[in-house]
């Protein structure tokens, strides 16, 4: 059994869930009567079910290893996050307090920076479910306040992911200048954190490279912030950085075309309003309201922007074409994509998008073709 688990702790490293869930298939009998001595199945299993997608049959098995390991001395504390974030509301609340309540216990008076690192994201796991889940409570702003108070003192103010959660409950109280400058200092952080794991990767760091992988959705949702926020030049150059982590993130080149295509409308709304002052209020009531700015694809100014706007889209497109067919999230960037290129003047030709394939000598319409394994699962 512990051979399985290290191989399929392997698998789960390497993103290959259904690879580990069938080298785990042959214990899977032994999890309805599973005690403390097989919590490290019990555990493996939780985590692969949930990089697998299958959440309502990791949730038992959380609340099992959870119950089985009360105080995470055994097999650490962070399946009380997970499970308080699965779990929501009131209950989750409670569950991730107890996660951070058993940190606390098992650092005694020095806290490690992984010990920091996992009461810090509880702290975030907790405002979101306050501020989604519990938004409509009287003491829901209070406490985000609160919560976010703890996690930029913890953090010592250095932490992407704080940064970009106060810039949300600044949102959320329409503060959008406060939000602008959260999000902008979020992204600092998340550079200096890229280079620095940049750095431990080419000194062969092994271990680094999940850590690395673990930036790509944290900041695929600070880009998405910035352009709601309507900063247009901090998110293109954070979907940038992405493509460093995944050249073929098929939401990430979406996020690219949009960009260009909400530039495109904005330079034309100025055009046309020469004399608004642009400011974090009015970029964010215009990102509410793009869709009613029809956009004259034929403005030469705007010529290069359209252009961009419609290789990223075209791209996405493609990416889309070659996902899973049950991939639902695909499918959705697949409609979005193609209705924004309506708007555009339509895709590029196969060819032309071969021809722009970076670094890349195609001759074939089939050498296209584009990995997007880890997108799809």
């Amino acid at each position: 059994m512990e051979q399985a688990i290290a191989a399929a702790r392997e698998q789960l490293g390497l993103q290959n869930a259904k690879e580990a869930l069938k080298i785990l298939k042959p214990f899977k009998k032994t999890l309805s009567n599973a005690g403390q001595k097989e919590l490290e199945l019990v555990q493996v299993y939780a985590d692969t079910y949930l990089e697998n997608g299958q959440v309502e049959k990791a949730y038992p098995l959380l609340e099992k290893s959870c119950n089985l390991d009360s105080d995470g001395k055994v097999g650490g504390c962070s399946k009380f996050f997970t499970l308080g974030q699965i779990t929501g509301g009131p209950d989750g609340i409670t569950i991730i307090m107890k996660g951070i309540e058993n940190v606390s216990t098992l650092a005694g008076n020095s806290l490690s920076q992984e010990q920091a690192n996992m009461i810090v994201s509880g702290l975030l796991s907790m405002i979101e479910i306050w501020m989604t889940d519990l938004c409509m409570e009287p003491e829901a702003e209070a406490q985000c306040e609160e919560l976010i108070s703890k996690a930029m003192e913890i953090s010592e103010g250095k932490s992407s992911e704080v940064w970009s959660t106060l810039g949300s409950i600044r949102i959320s109280q329409q503060k959008f200048s406060e939000a602008s400058e959260a999000f902008t200092k979020a992204w600092e952080f998340f550079k200096q954190k890229k280079a620095y794991l940049e750095e431990q990767l080419s000194s062969g760091s092994v271990s680094t490279h999940t850590e690395y992988l673990d930036l790509l959705q944290p900041a695929i949702s600070l880009a998405k912030m910035c352009i709601e926020m309507g900063l247009y030049e901090v998110s293109s150059q954070i979907i940038a950085a992405v493509k460093d982590i995944d050249e073929d993130n098929i939401e990430n080149h979406y996020l690219e075309g949009f960009v260009h295509y909400l530039t495109a409308k904005l330079e034309q709304f100025k055009q046309q309003n020469p004399s608004l002052q642009l400011s974090p209020e009015n970029i964010y009531e215009f990102n509410e309201h793009f869709q009613e700015v029809p956009l004259d694809i034929t403005n030469e100014t705007l010529k290069d922007t359209i252009y961009d706007a419609r290789v990223a889209l075209s791209f996405a497109c493609k990416l889309c074409e070659n996902a899973d067919s049950d991939d639902d999230v695909a499918k959705e960037i697949a409609q979005g994509a193609s209705s924004l290129l309506n708007e555009l003047g339509g895709p590029l030709d196969i060819s032309e998008l071969m021809k722009l394939r970076k670094g890349e000598d195609v001759t074939e319409v089939d050498d296209i073709e584009i990995e997007v394994t880890s997108d799809a699962e």
